[in-house]
C-alpha cells in the first residue's frame, strides 16, 4: 500500500469492494430479460449487499423507460369487474383530470343548455303538438257520444259516460249496446293517447339526446384525439359518451332531487383512479423496496366503506402493492420478511408464472388483471436460499441468478488501497476527521483480525464503520485534526471493554481460584484445553482443565459430557475418533480393555466442536503412561485416527485468552500454545500479546503430528510415552481375562 499522509489526499471509492464473483452474476441477471430469470442475493448482513443492489438496480433502470402509468376505470358492460388501462408514464395524472374537467364541464353546460330559453321553446313546440293531437281525439270521442245522447266525463278511472236525457231508460238494451259502443271507442281512444304520450316522451328523449350529443361529442371527440393511440382508452371514452347521454338528465337535475331519486354516487363511474402514477419527470424504471410485504402490501387491496349496514366498495377505492409500483422495474423483497407471509411468497410465484397482476379484493369486485414485467430481487441469506431450494421445488423456476456475497476477500495491496479509498469515501460523505496512514494501517489490521486469517480482509464493512465513527469521535475528544493509530485502538480496546463483562467475571474466577486453572508445574491426565465462548457480538479465549482417568474394563472411552447431554454432535465424533487412534496405535498386539473418562471440568454450558481432541489425547496418553503433562502450554487442534492434526476455528481468540490467564497466574516466560501449524496464517493477536511471543515472554508451538505434541508438553519422545502406554494397556487386557 504506497503512503500516504492522511485519506484526504486518496480519491473516493464509489464501488463494491471484493465481490467480483457476486457483481458479475448480479450484472448478468439484470442483462437477461427473461421472467424465470430472477435473482436471489445471499450474504451476511454488512458486505455491503443491500447498498450494491439498490445501487446497481438504479442504474440499469435508467436505460429503461417502458414502464406505464396503469388507471383503472368503470366497466359499463359489468360494473363489478373494472378496466385496467395501460398509458405512457405521465399520461395517468392527465387523463384523470381531463376526465375530471369533462365532467365539471358537461356539468356547467348541459344544465346551461337546458334551462335555456331555445330549449324551453323547443319542447314546448314538440310538446304543444303532441297536445294538440291528443285533444283532437278527445274531442273526436266527446263528439260522437253527444251525437249519441251521452256526455263525456273525465276521471282518474277513466273516461265515463253519461245520458244527456235523466229519462233516458237506462235498463233498455239499446241504452246498454250503445254505451257499450261508446266505452270500446274511449278505450282505442285511450290506447292512442297513450301512444301519443309514449311519442312525446321519446320525442323529448330524442330532443334531449340530440341537445346532449351537440355538446358532449365535441369534448369526447377531444379527448379521443388526445389518446387515440390508446385502443381501450378510445373504447372507454365511447363507453362513457353513450352512458352520459342515456343519463343526460342527470347532468341538470337539482342536487336534492338527484340524492332523494337517485343514487348519489352515479358520477363516480365517470372518474379514473390513478393507480400508478409514474410521472412525467421520473427517470428510468421504478425500482421499490417493500419492507413488509404482506399480501396487500404487494399485491394491492381494496378499501371499503359501510353504506346502509352493507360493505360497499367500488373501484375508486382500489389501491396499488408495491407488483403494481415496479411494475415495468425492479421489485427488492427481504426474505426473512417475505416468508413470514405465506400467501405473498405463493402469490408472488403465481404472478411471476401467469405474468400478471391479479388484485384480491375479498368482494365481488374483480379488477381486470394487470399484464406485469418485472425483474425480483430477493435478498437474504445462504441458509435462506438453500432452504428455500431443497423445500420449494418451483423456486429454482423463478430464481435462477444466485447472487453470492463473500464475507472476505485477499489482503493484497490492491484491496488494501480500495479500503483505504473506501474509508476517504466515508470520511468524506460523513464528515468524519480523516484518518492517517498510521490509522489506516489499525483499520486494516482489524479487519485482517475480524475475518480470522491474515492473509484475508474482511468485507463486513458494517464493522468497519463502527471503528471509523468511533475512532473519528476519540480524534475529536483529544482535538486531533486527523484519526490516528492511538484513536483506532482505542476504539477498538473501548468497544472490547463494553462486551467484556462475562470476560472479567471468568478472569477473576480463574484469579480467586473459583475456577481450577494451573499454569505451573505438571500433572498426569489433566491439559489446558482452550474453548472460545461466544457473546453474540463478542468473543473470546478461554482455558478449560480437561482430565483424563483410565483404569481396566470394557466400557471403552466415554464422553462424561454426552452421558450427560452436554456434548454436542461433533464433540462426540471428535472422542470416538480416539478410539481409533489408541487401537491402531496401542492395541495392535491385544484386544483393548479400557475404562477412560474425559472430562471437561467446571462446564456448565456444554461444550461442541472438535477442537480439544487433540488435547483429549494427550491427557489420555498421559493418564496412560503415568508421564506428566507440563501445565504452563495450552493446547489446541483436532485429530484424524491417523494422528494428524488438523486445523480448528479461533486461534487467535484462544491464544490470547490463555496469555491473559496465565497473565492473571503470573507469567514466567515458559508460557506458550500448542496449536495446528496450518493456523499460524489466522493468528491476528492484538499488540500486547504480539510484544510478548517476540520478546520470548510467551511461546506459539506450531505442530502437524501427535509426536510433536507429546514431546513438548513432557520433554519425552513420543515412542517412550508409547511403550508406557502399551505396557500399562497389556496390564489392563490379562486383568480382563
Amino acid at each position: 500500500m504506497a503512503r500516504y499522509a492522511n485519506t484526504s489526499q486518496l480519491e473516493g471509492l464509489n464501488e463494491i469492494i471484493g465481490q467480483e464473483n457476486a457483481t458479475k452474476a448480479m450484472e448478468l441477471g439484470l442483462k437477461i430479460d427473461n421472467p424465470a430469470y430472477n435473482i436471489f442475493v445471499a450474504g451476511d448482513s454488512g458486505t455491503g449487499k443491500t447498498t450494491y443492489v439498490l445501487s446497481a438496480l438504479k442504474m440499469h433502470a435508467e436505460n429503461k423507460n417502458d414502464h406505464k402509468d396503469w388507471c383503472y376505470v368503470y366497466n359499463f358492460e359489468n360494473s363489478r369487474e373494472p378496466i385496467a388501462i395501460a398509458l405512457d408514464k405521465g399520461m395517468g395524472k392527465l387523463f384523470k383530470k381531463d376526465m375530471e374537467k369533462l365532467i365539471e364541464s358537461l356539468l356547467d353546460e348541459l344544465k346551461d343548455a337546458f334551462e335555456s330559453e331555445e330549449f324551453e321553446i323547443s319542447k314546448n313546440e314538440l310538446l304543444d303538438d303532441f297536445e294538440i293531437e291528443k285533444e283532437n281525439l278527445l274531442q273526436k270521442i266527446k263528439k260522437y257520444g253527444e251525437e249519441k245522447g251521452f256526455k263525456l266525463k273525465n276521471s282518474k278511472v277513466g273516461m265515463i259516460f253519461t245520458p244527456q236525457d235523466e229519462d233516458v231508460d237506462t235498463t233498455s238494451e239499446e241504452f246498454y249496446k250503445v254505451k257499450k259502443e261508446l266505452e270500446n271507442a274511449a278505450i282505442q281512444i285511450a290506447y292512442k293517447i297513450k301512444d301519443i304520450e309514449e311519442d312525446a316522451k321519446e320525442a323529448l328523449l330524442d330532443l334531449e339526446y340530440e341537445v346532449g350529443k351537440y355538446i358532449v361529442d365535441p369534448h369526447i371527440d377531444s379527448l379521443i384525439e388526445r389518446y387515440g393511440d390508446f385502443e381501450k382508452v378510445r373504447k372507454y371514452l365511447d363507453d362513457t359518451k353513450n352512458d352520459i347521454l342515456e343519463y343526460v338528465y342527470l347532468f341538470y337535475m337539482d342536487e336534492e332531487d338527484l340524492k332523494e331519486k337517485y343514487d348519489k354516487e352515479h358520477f363516480t363511474r365517470y372518474k379514473v383512479n390513478l393507480l400508478v402514477d409514474n410521472g412525467l419527470d421520473r427517470c428510468g424504471a421504478p425500482v421499490v423496496v417493500e419492507i413488509n410485504p404482506s399480501p396487500a402490501n404487494l399485491f394491492g387491496k381494496a378499501e371499503y366503506e359501510y353504506y346502509n349496514g352493507t360493505v360497499k366498495t367500488d373501484f375508486t377505492k382500489l389501491l396499488p402493492g408495491a407488483v403494481h409500483k415496479a411494475n415495468g422495474g425492479y421489485l427488492v423483497l427481504y426474505v426473512d420478511q417475505l416468508l413470514r407471509y405465506n400467501l405473498s411468497w405463493d402469490i408472488l410465484k403465481k404472478t411471476i408464472q401467469q405474468g400478471e397482476i391479479t388484485l384480491d379484493t375479498q368482494t365481488a369486485i374483480k379488477p381486470e388483471n394487470i399484464p406485469v414485467n418485472i425483474k425480483v430481487v430477493l435478498i437474504g441469506n445462504n441458509y435462506m436460499y438453500n432452504l428455500l431450494y431443497n423445500y420449494d421445488p418451483e423456486f429454482n423456476k423463478y430464481f435462477k441468478i444466485f447472487v453470492d456475497f463473500d464475507n472476505e476477500m485477499k489482503k493484497n495491496d490492491f484491496n488494501e488501497t480500495r479500503l483505504a479509498n473506501f474509508i476517504a469515501s466515508y470520511c468524506n460523505s460523513n464528515n468524519l476527521n480523516h484518518f492517517t496512514y498510521e490509522g489506516v494501517e489499525q483499520v486494516v489490521r482489524y479487519s485482517t483480525r475480524i475475518t480470522g486469517d491474515r492473509e484475508k480482509l474482511s468485507t463486513k464493512f458494517n464493522k468497519i464503520v463502527e471503528i471509523l465513527v468511533e475512532g473519528d469521535a476519540y480524534s475529536k475528544i483529544r482535538g486531533s485534526k486527523y484519526v490516528d493509530k492511538e484513536d483506532v485502538l482505542k476504539a477498538i480496546k473501548e468497544r472490547r471493554e463494553r462486551f467484556s463483562k462475562i470476560e472479567k467475571k471468568m478472569d477473576e474466577s480463574i484469579e480467586n481460584g473459583f475456577t481450577l486453572i494451573s499454569t505451573t508445574g505438571s500433572k498426569v491426565g489433566v491439559i489446558n484445553g482452550l474453548s472460545v465462548l461466544n457473546m453474540g457480538e463478542y468473543s473470546f479465549g478461554r482455558p478449560c482443565r480437561i482430565t483424563v482417568t483410565t483404569a481396566p474394563g470394557s466400557s471403552g472411552i466415554v464422553n462424561i459430557e454426552r452421558e450427560v447431554e452436554m456434548s454436542g454432535p461433533i464433540h462426540s465424533k471428535g472422542v470416538l475418533i480416539l478410539n481409533g487412534f489408541l487401537l491402531e496405535n496401542l492395541a495392535q498386539e491385544f484386544p483393548l480393555s479400557l475404562n477412560a473418562n474425559i472430562c471437561f471440568e467446571q462446564n456448565y454450558g456444554g461444550v461442541d466442536g472438535d477442537s480439544a481432541s487433540g488435547a483429549e489425547l494427550y491427557a489420555m496418553l498421559s493418564s496412560l503412561s503415568g508421564v506428566p503433562i507440563k501445565q504452563n502450554i495450552g493446547a489446541t487442534g483436532s485429530i484424524n485416527q491417523k494422528g494428524d492434526i488438523q486445523v480448528v476455528g479461533g486461534v487467535t481468540e484462544k491464544v490470547e485468552g490463555f496469555y491473559y490467564a496465565c497473565k492473571k497466574k503470573g507469567l514466567t516466560g515458559s508460557e506458550g500454545v500448542i496449536l495446528p501449524r496450518n493456523n499460524l496464517r489466522n493468528l491476528v493477536l492484538v499488540e500486547e500479546v504480539r510484544n510478548a511471543i517476540n520478546e520470548g515472554r510467551f511461546h506459539i508451538y506450531p505442530i502437524d503430528r501427535i509426536e510433536e505434541a507429546i514431546e513438548i508438553l513432557t520433554d519425552k519422545t513420543f515412542e517412550e510415552v508409547k511403550s508406557l502406554a502399551i505396557e500399562k494397556l497389556k496390564k489392563y487386557s490379562e486383568l480382563d481375562k
